[in-house]
Parts: C-alpha cells; sequence; structure tokens
C-alpha cells in the first residue's frame, strides 16, 4: 500500500434517493461498507460497485447517528434516539437497549470485549453488556454527552458544555486520580477521536457572540488532560478520523471536501490535502481496517472513495477478500402444479423455516408501546364489582345493561376532521374544540394541543382557516417542512424593533440567496422560510434543526439569531439604530443591528483565587440562557427563586472553574463573573428558558400563593462587583412555551400581548397555535399550571429606549435588474417606474402572475374506491408583470419579472403559464431573470406605499406568491362582475370577449396580456357605474355565458395570438387601448381617498376572510379563474 491516496469513482447506489449519507462503517472481515441514511436505515453496500445488500432499521424515522461493525455484529444509533441496537449481518436484530430518556451516543470500541458504553439526555452515562444489550452500571453525567470512545484505560467522554471527561470505565464514575476533565471548545464538541496516549477533538467556539467552527485540530495528552501543540486546517474541520496501522496519522476533512491526511509528529507537511468533488457538503466519513480505503459521504447520496492501494491490485475494502458476503436469502421456487378445477387448495402448501425469520425482532426494538396489535378491551367496572373466584377462576353475573351486547363490536360516529370552505350543509354551531385536534391527549387542554391542516378535493385553499381564528391576527399553516419554526417566526414578527429592522433589510441590496432576515420582512407565510432554514441548516452541517418529527427550540433561536446577526451585518456601514443619551464616541463603527437590539457586551472579570491577579475579557452573547440556583450544601441557605432573581444571575452568570495562572504559574481555582451597567442593557432581551428537568420545571410551576413569570421585570446592572441602584424595566413582549404529552410528543405554542387596551378582549394575550389563534386571559398567559406546559424562549423590551426608524427604500422600483447571461433586449417588455413615478397612496397598479409545480400532489386511494389527499401541489412563482394603472403611460409594465429558483421543478405548466424549459435558468433564459427575494421586495414596497391592486383572482395569487395585501388595497374583477344569485365566477377569457370584444390566451397564458385585460375591465366597470348600465350589462354577461357555455366563441378562420410578442407594450396608445371606457373618465374614485397606511400584518395571509379576520365568512367560490 503507497503512502499517498488517489479518489477514485463514487458508489452511487444511494444517490437516487438525493438523501443524505449520515453514518458509514467499513466491515472489517468482509468486502462491505454500511451506510446509514437519513430514514433510520443502515444498507450494506458491497465492492467498490456499491452493489445494494441487507437493509434493516435503527429505530425511529429520523437519519442515522453511528455505526460500528465489527466481526459478527452492526452496532448502530438514530437520532430519533429511541434506542441502541446491535444487528447480525444478515440484518436479524440481537439486542437493542431502549432507554426512558433519549441516547445520544454510543462508544465505537468496546472495554474488555464486552463492556459498551453509552449515554441519554437525562443526563447519564449507561455501560452495557456488548453481548446481551443489558445494562451493567447507571451513572450521572454532568451535561449531555455527545461523543464516547474507550481508550486502552479510560471512558473518554465528549460533552455539551465543551468539556472532555475522563471517566473511570469500570464504574462509569469520572477519573479520581489525577486530572480528568478539560474545556476543549467552548460551544460544543463535533468529533472526538483517541490513539494511544493521546485524544484529539474539533468543534466550536464563541467569537463575538456567536458560534464558529475552530480551525484547529486540538491535540491533548489522556494522561494529564493537558493541551499540545494543536493541528491547523484553516477550512474549518467537520470530521476526524484515525488512519489504522498509523497511529500517529489523522485524517481531517471539512464539510466542503477538502481532506487532509496529516502526521500528527509533522503536521507541517502539506503534501497530504484531497479535494473531493462533490457539489453538495460531506455528512460522514470512514476509514477501513487497515487504512487502505477513506470512504465520504455527502447530502446527495453519493459515496466518494479515496485509495492507497496500488492500481494494479485488486481492490478489495481491507486489503483480503475476508468472510462471504452475506445476501438475502432468496425465496425458494414454488412448486410446478398442473392446476385444474378439481385441484385441492392445500396442495399449495406453506414454506417451513428452520431459523428465527429477519421479522422476529427482540422485544425491546418494539414500539414504546409494546403493542403491535389493539389491545384487549378491559372488563366493564360493574362486571368486576360482582367478580367471585373459584379454583382461580373468576365468575361474575351479566349486568342487565349490559345483555344483547356482547361480542359486538361499537361503531363510533365518525368525528369531523376538518372543515371545509365547500363544504355544503355544515353546522356553524360547531365549536373550535370538536374539529381538527388531537384527542389523544386527555391532559392538555384543546386549544393547546396540536393542530393538523385537514385536504380536500379543492386543496389547502378550501380548509376554512377562519373558523380556527376570528381574530385580526394571522396564524401560520402546518403542512411544510420546519413548520416546527412558526412560533420563532412569529416571535420575530410581533417584537416590533425585529419586525422594523426586517423591513428595512429588504429594501438592502442583500447579495444571498438564502436569508433569514429577507424571508421575515416579506413574507406573510411560513414557507419560504422553513426553506431556507433547512438549507442553511443542510450547509452548516446542522442536521438535527430540520424537522424529523422533533423541535430542536432552543438550539434553533441561538441558530437563528446569530444568523440574523450575520446577515444584516453591514460593518463598517451598519446604521446607529439606538441613540444613547450619553454616548462618548458617535462616529465609532455600529455593530450588526441584530446586535444593536439584542447584543450583551458584558466584561468577564476573572479573577484567580490563588494569588488574586485580575483580568477583564470582552464578551458578546445575544441570547440568556437562564441558569437555576442550587444548594451546594445542606448548610448553605436557600437560594432566591423569584424570576427577577434568576434572570439577573444567569445575565451575571457567576461560575468557577480550574485552570493554570499565567501569573503565579499554578493550576488555581478562578472566578469569573460578568460585569455590566444597567445602562448597556439591551432593547430587547432575548432568554432560553433551559427548562431540562423536573427540578427546573417545579420552579416554573403555580402555586397557591403566586405565579412564577410576571408581565414586567425590573433587572439591574453591575459594575465592578457592585449592584447598581437605577434597574432597568423589561416588559414581557412574547413567550413560546412547548407542550409535553405523556408519549413524549411535543410542539410548540407562542403567546403575545397584542391588544392593548382594545375593549370587549378577555385581555391583551392572544395564543398562536399555528393556524388557531385565540385570546386569552392574563392569568392563562403567565401560568404554568402542570407539567404539560414548558416554558421554551421569552423576548423581553425595554421600556426606555428610543424607537427605532422605520423607512423604506421606493428606488428599487426604478431598478432594472436581471441575471440572465443571454437576456434578449427585444423581449424586455417593462420601462422600470421615472423617479417622480414612484407610487403614492391610491395608485392603480395591474397585476399577474404566473406559476411552475414544486411538487405534485399525494393522494391516498383507499380500497373502497376513495381517496384523500395527503399534501397538496406546491406551485412558485414564475413570472409576475405589475402593470402603471394611469397616468400617461397607462397599461404599460413597469415590473416582468421571470423568477428564478434553486429547487427542482417538476412540471412548468406551459399551457397555463406560458414558461418553458429555460425560462428559468440564469444560462438559457433570454427574459429579464431575477431572484426570487427581489420580486418580494418590490411587491411589499408597493403594498407599503399604498398602491391599489387591480388583477383577476388576486386572493390565490397573493397566497401563492406569499404576500399579504389589505382588502382595500385589492380590486378584484372576479368579483367586480359577479352576481350572488348565480353562484357563479367568470374567467378572464370569457369576460375579455364579452366586454373588451377581445380573444386572449388563445395559445398559452401571458401574465402582461392578463393583468392589461384585468385593467381594462376595472376601466369598464367604472365606465357602465358612471352611466349607469353596469347592473344591465352584468344579466346580459350571464345570459351570453350560459348560451355559450361560459367559454368565447372561436374564431372564424382566426390565427391564434402569440402571447410572447416582442413588440415592447409601451409603443401602443394608452387611449387605444380601452375603447369601452369613457374618455371623459379623469380619476378613479380610488385615487381620491386618503388612504391611513400602517405598518401591515406581514405574517397574515393574504385572503383575510380566508382565515376569518374579524369573523367574516367568504364563499368558497371565490378562487381564481382563467
Amino acid at each position: 500500500m503507497s503512502t499517498s491516496y488517489q479518489i477514485i469513482n463514487p458508489i452511487a447506489t444511494l444517490h437516487d434517493y438525493a438523501q443524505p449519507v449520515t453514518a458509514l462503517s467499513f466491515d472489517p472481515v468482509s468486502d462491505t461498507l454500511w451506510s446509514g441514511t437519513s430514514v433510520g436505515t443502515v444498507i450494506a453496500l458491497h465492492t467498490i460497485q456499491g452493489l445494494r445488500g441487507v437493509s434493516f432499521p435503527v429505530g425511529g424515522v429520523l437519519p442515522v447517528k453511528q455505526i460500528v461493525a465489527g466481526d459478527n455484529y452492526v452496532r448502530a444509533l438514530g437520532d430519533a434516539g429511541e434506542g441502541v441496537g446491535s444487528w447480525s449481518k444478515g440484518g436479524m436484530n440481537k439486542w437493542f437497549f431502549r432507554s426512558v430518556s433519549t441516547l445520544t451516543a454510543f462508544s465505537s470500541a468496546t472495554y474488555t470485549s464486552n463492556v459498551l458504553a453509552a449515554s441519554t439526555t437525562a443526563p447519564e452515562l449507561v455501560l452495557l453488556n456488548a453481548m446481551t444489550g443489558s445494562p451493567i452500571r447507571v451513572a450521572p453525567s454532568p451535561s449531555v454527552v455527545t461523543h464516547l470512545q474507550f481508550s486502552h484505560s479510560t471512558l473518554l467522554a465528549a460533552l455539551a458544555d465543551g468539556y472532555v471527561r475522563a471517566y473511570d470505565p469500570r464504574t462509569a464514575l469520572l477519573r479520581e486520580n489525577g486530572e480528568n476533565s478539560v474545556l476543549a471548545h467552548s460551544s460544543g464538541v463535533q468529533d472526538l477521536q483517541t490513539s494511544g496516549n493521546y485524544f484529539y477533538t474539533i468543534g466550536w467556539s464563541i467569537r463575538r457572540g456567536h458560534d464558529f467552527p475552530d480551525p484547529l485540530v486540538k491535540v491533548y495528552d489522556l494522561r494529564t488532560m493537558r493541551p499540545l501543540p494543536p493541528i491547523p486546517f484553516q477550512d474549518g474541520p467537520a470530521f476526524i478520523d484515525i488512519l489504522p496501522k498509523h497511529s500517529s496519522s489523522l485524517v481531517v476533512t471539512s464539510a466542503q471536501g477538502l481532506v487532509n491526511v496529516v502526521d500528527v509528529s509533522d503536521y507541517s507537511n502539506v503534501s497530504g490535502f484531497y479535494q473531493l468533488e462533490t457539489t453538495s457538503y460531506i455528512s460522514s466519513t470512514a476509514v477501513s481496517s487497515n487504512g487502505s480505503f477513506l470512504a465520504f459521504g455527502d447530502a446527495l447520496g453519493a459515496i466518494h472513495l479515496m485509495t492507497a492501494i496500488a492500481e494494479d491490485a485488486e481492490p478489495l475494502f481491507n486489503g483480503f477478500e475476508g468472510q462471504p458476503i452475506e445476501w438475502a436469502d432468496a425465496p425458494e421456487a414454488p412448486p410446478d402444479i398442473n392446476w385444474t378445477d378439481s385441484t385441492p387448495l392445500n396442495s399449495i402448501g406453506m414454506p417451513h423455516y428452520s431459523t428465527l425469520l429477519l421479522s422476529s425482532w427482540t422485544p425491546q426494538f418494539l414500539p414504546r408501546s409494546g403493542i403491535l396489535s389493539p389491545p384487549p378491551p378491559k372488563i366493564p367496572p360493574q362486571v368486576l364489582s360482582t367478580m367471585k373466584m373459584n379454583d382461580n377462576i373468576a365468575y361474575a353475573a351479566l349486568p342487565k345493561e349490559l345483555r344483547g351486547r356482547r361480542n359486538r363490536v361499537p361503531v363510533t360516529v365518525a368525528k369531523d376532521q376538518g372543515r371545509f370552505r365547500s363544504g355544503k350543509g355544515r353546522r356553524d354551531d360547531l365549536e373550535l374544540e370538536a374539529l381538527s385536534i388531537d384527542d389523544s391527549v386527555e391532559e392538555v387542554p384543546r386549544i393547546y394541543r396540536k393542530v393538523e391542516i385537514e385536504y380536500s378535493k379543492f386543496g389547502v385553499e378550501d380548509f376554512d382557516f377562519g373558523f380556527y381564528n376570528k381574530t385580526p391576527y394571522s396564524g401560520l399553516e402546518t403542512h411544510i417542512l420546519n413548520s416546527y419554526t412558526n412560533s420563532m417566526l412569529q416571535v420575530m414578527h410581533y417584537t416590533l424593533p425585529i419586525r422594523r429592522l426586517a423591513k428595512s433589510h429588504i429594501t438592502t441590496n442583500c447579495p444571498r440567496e438564502h436569508c433569514l432576515l429577507c424571508e421575515g420582512g416579506t413574507n406573510c407565510q411560513g414557507g419560504n422560510f422553513c426553506k431556507t432554514v433547512g438549507v442553511l441548516a443542510q450547509s452548516q452541517n446542522q442536521i438535527e434543526l430540520i424537522d424529523y418529527g422533533r423541535e430542536p427550540t432552543e438550539s434553533f433561536h441561538r441558530f437563528l439569531v446569530d444568523h440574523l446577526s450575520l446577515e444584516g451585518n453591514s460593518f463598517p456601514h451598519n446604521p446607529r439604530l439606538i441613540h444613547q443619551p450619553f454616548q462618548e464616541d458617535t462616529h465609532s463603527p455600529a455593530a450588526a443591528p441584530i446586535t444593536q437590539l439584542l447584543g450583551i457586551d458584558a466584561k468577564n472579570v476573572i479573577t484567580c483565587m490563588s494569588c488574586k491577579a485580575v483580568r477583564e475579557k470582552e464578551n458578546m452573547t445575544h441570547v440568556v440562557d437562564m441558569v437555576y440556583p442550587r444548594r451546594l450544601t445542606p448548610s448553605d441557605p436557600p437560594p432566591a427563586t423569584d424570576f427577577a432573581s434568576i434572570l439577573r444571575a444567569s445575565l451575571i452568570r457567576q461560575m468557577t472553574y480550574k485552570a493554570t495562572c499565567q501569573t503565579c504559574k499554578q493550576f488555581a481555582t478562578f472566578s469569573s463573573r460578568r460585569s455590566i451597567p444597567s445602562s448597556e442593557l439591551p432593547p430587547v432581551l432575548a432568554v432560553n428558558a433551559s427548562v431540562y428537568n423536573e427540578d427546573n420545571l417545579k420552579i416554573w410551576l403555580d402555586n397557591r400563593q403566586s405565579r412564577f413569570l410576571s408581565p414586567s421585570v425590573e433587572v439591574r446592572g453591575e459594575v465592578d462587583g457592585v449592584d447598581e441602584a437605577m434597574g432597568i424595566v423589561y416588559e414581557l413582549r412574547a413567550m413560546v412555551v412547548q407542550i409535553m404529552t405523556k408519549e413524549r410528543h411535543s410542539h410548540l405554542v407562542a403567546n403575545f400581548p397584542e391588544a392593548e387596551g382594545q375593549p370587549n378582549l378577555k385581555s391583551a394575550w392572544f395564543l398562536f397555535n399555528d393556524f388557531v389563534v385565540r385570546n386569552v386571559s392574563d392569568e392563562e398567559a403567565l401560568s404554568f399550571p402542570s407539567t404539560w406546559k414548558v416554558p421554551a424562549i421569552l423576548y423581553f423590551e425595554r421600556l426606555d429606549y428610543s424607537g427605532l426608524p422605520d423607512q423604506l427604500d421606493p428606488s428599487i422600483l426604478s431598478l432594472d435588474t436581471s441575471i440572465s447571461v443571454n437576456r434578449d433586449e427585444n423581449l424586455i417588455r417593462h420601462e422600470c417606474l421615472r423617479f417622480e413615478e414612484l407610487p403614492k397612496p391610491g395608485t392603480l397598479v395591474a397585476i399577474d402572475a404566473e406559476f411552475v409545480s414544486m411538487q405534485q400532489e399525494e393522494t391516498e386511494y383507499r380500497s373502497d374506491g376513495t381517496n384523500r389527499v395527503i399534501r397538496p401541489a406546491r406551485l412558485s412563482l414564475a413570472r409576475v408583470s405589475v402593470l402603471r394603472g394611469d397616468g400617461p403611460k397607462e397599461g404599460v409594465p413597469f415590473i416582468d419579472d421571470h423568477i428564478h429558483t434553486s429547487e427542482v421543478i417538476v412540471d412548468y405548466l406551459t399551457e397555463f403559464s406560458g414558461i418553458k424549459f429555460g425560462d428559468l435558468d440564469p444560462h438559457l433564459s433570454r427574459y429579464t431573470l431575477t431572484p426570487l427575494k427581489l420580486v418580494y421586495k418590490k411587491l411589499r414596497v408597493l403594498v407599503d406605499r399604498g398602491c391599489i391592486f387591480i388583477g383577476h383572482g388576486l386572493s390565490k395569487d397573493f397566497r401563492i406568491i406569499n404576500i399579504f395585501v389589505p382588502p382595500d388595497q385589492v380590486i378584484d374583477t372576479v368579483d367586480l362582475y359577479f352576481l350572488r344569485t348565480r353562484q357563479r365566477r367568470l374567467s378572464l377569457r370569457f369576460l375579455s370577449w364579452f366586454v373588451l370584444h377581445e380573444h386572449i390566451q388563445t395559445d398559452t397564458h401571458d401574465s402582461i396580456e392578463d393583468a392589461r385585460s384585468a385593467l381594462r375591465l376595472y376601466k369598464a366597470y367604472y365606465d357602465f357605474e358612471e352611466r349607469g348600465v353596469f347592473d344591465e350589462k352584468l344579466e346580459e354577461l350571464y345570459r351570453e355565458g350560459k348560451q355559450y357555455n361560459w367559454k368565447p366563441p372561436p374564431q372564424p378562420g382566426a390565427q391564434p395570438n402569440t402571447t410572447r410578442s416582442p413588440v415592447p407594450a409601451a409603443q401602443t396608445s394608452p387611449i387605444a387601448q380601452f375603447p369601452m371606457v369613457n374618455q371623459n373618465f379623469a380619476q378613479s374614485p380610488f385615487n381620491a381617498v386618503n388612504f391611513a397606511i400602517s405598518n401591515p400584518a406581514f405574517f397574515a395571509p393574504p385572503d383575510m376572510g380566508q382565515f376569518g379576520v374579524g369573523g367574516q365568512s367568504h364563499n368558497w367560490n371565490n378562487q381564481r379563474h382563467r
């Protein structure tokens, strides 16, 4: 085997699934590579061709976290943490250890060949019998363990607090002789490996208040727990592996695919660098038993291979053939039977099995309920009360009320599961508590239970959200991936300074395609925000933030705030949002906007308790993690348990630790304490409740005397160890709580005080449970009556800081931007607005949009012939056109953008959208192509400046575009030309033929043509109203529609119109465009209205009647017709 590696063809067997390869392990005795998928399945891949072999689940549907292959076993653990198990090479489960708490890690090796270590979130360490999986010893741990490794004499554990601790492998207790812990990475350990007397770590540290990957591999002496010179790796290490048979060599891999095979004794050698050819990121690594092969799994399902064997040698993973591969047993061929009408059926026979079937799971591997079939019915209590025993047999008389009911299956009345706008004969007296709310949870009040959207044949638009929300505030939907972020998205929106900051950010030229701050400032739904969360989490290898059925609440909170800080940072050109009255230097560069709002710029005062040397260290953080008091010794006085005291103690954060003092050169105890004056406390205080155990939760629970949480709290700063006399009063502005059930299922709800001073309400507080919104009392919002309600995140606002600027720059409407490389100038059909044309309140604009399909509808077909929509089709904006609605250039578009998207398009819907393959590709498109985010910004500016939007079927358009337009800024021609007595909406094509005497949409749809037709229909409507003939025209319209079956008659001998005419629309006279409009018509009444534009509720859905705003009800037929 040579000393250098070469890259060979990757294994693409799993590439068809396009899912990350989350774990890898080479088999030490056969030519097999074991791989883990993101859906909790382990798959055997044989030889370098990746021939698929056996596969088996590890428990749960979350990604496989860890795989260890041995001589006769395969051990695995999933991210779901349901348990760690051992399987045979053929896929049969040998044992499965399940704990009450979620499992987080297990050791890759064993101690004395029969002891395996595992860890749980309790937190605790568990020593297992490696042969049977039974627990041997359980010991507590100071924090959650993320990695475990056995050395020759020690059990090493990397913990969530960034420490690596050494434990006795026999007792699972901290090692007593010598040092037993070291702070490796202040913000968490990402990987841990050990070899001989050394161990190696990679992880994150906090820099300027953010988690930052350490650009080096740290090396420690296992005997003394002292650091040694680290190994630099500037690309940011994501994985480390020990190279077998070269104990001093490491394989360091970055998430971008840079691989460095480095010798620890001489890491200055730079010849061992390799770059993998991957278009995504690396998600797992593995090294074969002799180091001849390296494997790297990526996020698209490919496994990249590097080998050190000679080209003429046989490519075997371990350098030898080893044991034969265990293939899945092929079923025996059925016997040939000459079938006749008299052939008995029992001649077919049944197979005989001499060994256990693969489906014979161990009892521990069964679901937590332990029941795979319905349990036996319970004996009625009236029978039990009269039961008598005789020779171990129970007898009881059958009560009269039960006679005639034996051996009958009770038929329960099917409960309504959803309320739909298209439903006929529905009961309007139904209450919210009777519909679409999980009934399996009895201890949780109905209003807090998990809710799901039901689908009818009309899709999600048919769901009657208005029944679940009769408030002026909007909830968010649950049928999209990562919708667990709904509560945090609402927190950011209803925290006014952050909302204003997001609105201001969307007017800047943000270069990021995926930006959480932009999505928070433009969207009225969570779809694009959730998608951006998934993209950013995958790109940074933080897969745990993606919604796989659980809610990583507080870790996502920190991830979100850190990203918002980075995305809004334009240092040194950041605007100064908060002007302090006694600020010394107003000319120095300002910090990032989010840092100005949430940043806690404290000073850590560190004192050596031996020599009393004092040093100071700057510390910036955005989120306060609550630290709860505990009595160290029985003689200590009971600590303060009121909320203000605990919050202040968490902010000051006094702690002690041991380290080597640089002054006295002794290994001494240090005392660390934050110092921050009251005047420098942030305007917005973000708090993680950090309730991880029952003791912490007991502090929050209500008692007979008082509640723990109050709507306001006073926080006092500290300078040089002295409490300040002046305190800052914070008011509670938002709260996220986690609803826990006995089955360990959880979801998030949020509370906001949004209706202060409004009459006829219980209080200012509202509960947001996804799309369910209800007004609740102060007592209910702030109370924690039982363990089902667990605090997660709190946001406080200062009452004494100045407001933030809220100015939107409309100049974006005057910029012609395109990312298309081959844009054809002859196809440019729009003219950007000049400065004097920038819209004012009441300005008329006509709009139309086209869409493409990103996901087909998923439908479940039942055996009885019925079907149910599991997930509706998902559309995405592909083209939007906005036209001037008045003025000398009336009807001329100023926005005509095709929208680029990085997602896979499954159907261009060319017949209805006019979009063809290549139109949305920057390298192929001949049209004006812009990012989706830029289009949102333009439309957001139009909405905020009070424009009146004219179009046809706009409610559905705005919903898919994902933007909210207040109802008083919408003129929908589908509503103008509508008779309620006829209950039929008319298509734009038919209206254009009858009213405008024009044929449109003869070939495909064109958004400019459709928007111009809608504008002309509105002008014609106003003209008919002026002349007093509109009602007559409308009756005639419906008579003609019935005669022609609501479709315009075909043009005799006419050729279809070309929808993509290269002639600019500006060449057409505006007067000639509207022949039916009275030319004496001067101005629309909408222009004379004085529009009072307030801050719109950006997160409200576009059709407010659909979501029941103000309790209004709208007819389902109000949809888009073309």
